[in-house]
């Protein structure tokens, strides 16, 4: 054999191994959704992750709400926002004026959308 023989069957082999071992499509992360792009989507994925800014929280409920970051940012403060993002969660509550990401489902109540999360 050739050594361009060898370098065919070399990178024929690779192909093989390659897409045999590694996924067809690459799993990427999908990047967090503001508060605001949530608020005016038309449709959600079933679990997303989602960055703000916390606005209020309420112990006794497990409940805390975020606000987007950019309105944050202008106003500098947590009572200017137009829209508050309710979360529920179970574990210790983040504190006032906090940037944190939140990953769950967002879920229709009888108190109106909900964002469940699984982490924050």
């Amino acid at each position: 054999m050739t050594s361009g023989v060898y370098r065919v069957f070399f990178v024929a082999l690779v192909l093989v191994i390659s897409t045999t071992c590694w996924p067809v499509s690459p799993v990427v992360a999908a990047v967090p959704f503001e508060v605001d792009a949530v608020k005016s989507a038309k449709s959600l994925p079933s679990t997303l992750e989602v960055v703000g800014v916390v606005a209020k929280r309420n112990a006794s409920t497990g409940t805390f709400s975020l606000i987007d970051r950019e309105e944050f940012r202008k106003c500098q403060s947590i009572s200017c926002a137009n829209f508050l993002l309710p979360v529920r969660w179970s574990g210790r509550l983040p504190s006032i004026a906090s940037v944190i990401k939140v990953r769950g489902a967002i879920r229709d109540t009888k108190e109106g959308k909900f964002l469940f999360a699984e982490s924050v």
